[in-house]
């Protein structure tokens, strides 16, 4: 009885890690949609993205040519700001939502720029 407690509990361990490999490979596509939709924007153009957050304090974040912008801060690249929104979400589900909320800012950019 014991031995299947251990056994069943390996198993979710075992999931888990396949959770979080396909977490971190959905995270590097995502890294590379927006490296992309960035390059193609225009210098004056930017894009709000609401509803993401990677630290405690609420700032307001754009995508624009030079990366991820926050009014009187310096730009920070694209994938230092979504391994840092990551981070912010610090369990796996919480992850897979931070994951969708920038899958939908790309879904919702103007044709042109995703």
């Amino acid at each position: 009885m014991v031995f299947e407690s251990v056994k069943r509990i390996n198993e979710l361990v075992k999931r888990m890690g396949l959770l979080e490999d396909n977490i971190a490979v959905e995270t590097e596509y995502i890294k590379e949609m927006y490296v992309n939709a960035s390059k193609s924007m225009s210098e004056s153009q930017h894009y709000f993205l609401n509803g993401v957050q990677a630290a405690p304090v609420t700032k307001s974040y754009l995508l624009t040519k030079k990366g991820i912008e926050v009014v009187g801060e310096e730009a920070i690249p694209i994938s230092t700001f979504i391994d840092q929104v990551l981070n912010f979400a610090n369990y796996p589900k919480k992850k897979i939502e931070v994951l969708m909320v920038l899958a939908k800012h790309l879904e919702a950019m103007p044709m042109n720029l995703s």
